[in-house]
């Protein structure tokens, strides 16, 4: 089962949340309002959480895209085995002495 999240009254998958954000168009007032009655958020909670996020708009405007977190991993566990501070098994990596010593001490990830 996908791990759950709650955002902005709702409890959905993380992946549904991505989706719903990366196909979305961006609400009217009068939408947004209507979402926000319906999910039983405050005008006051509504309000902090603009004061902290920015819109799908502002992002969009200011050239900020989501990230792939698949890709990135990915690509990470590609740079690490070219480093040689991982090896690939099958589907599995395991950290040599050198990558469990690199890995903690630059990212501080703990294998």
């Amino acid at each position: 089962m996908s791990k759950r999240i709650r955002h902005m009254g709702l409890t959905i998958t993380k992946e549904e949340h991505e989706r719903w954000h990366k196909e979305h168009p961006e609400l009217s007032a009068k939408q947004h309002e209507a979402l926000i009655k319906r999910l039983g958020v405050s005008a006051k909670e509504d309000a902090e959480w603009h004061r902290t996020h920015q819109t799908m708009e502002e992002q969009r405007a200011k050239g900020v895209k989501a990230a792939d977190p698949a890709a990135i991993s990915g690509a990470f566990l590609a740079w690490c085995t070219k480093q040689r501070w991982l090896v690939q098994q099958g589907k599995q990596y395991f950290a040599t002495k050198e990558g469990k010593r690199e890995l903690h001490e630059r990212f501080g990830i703990a294998v």
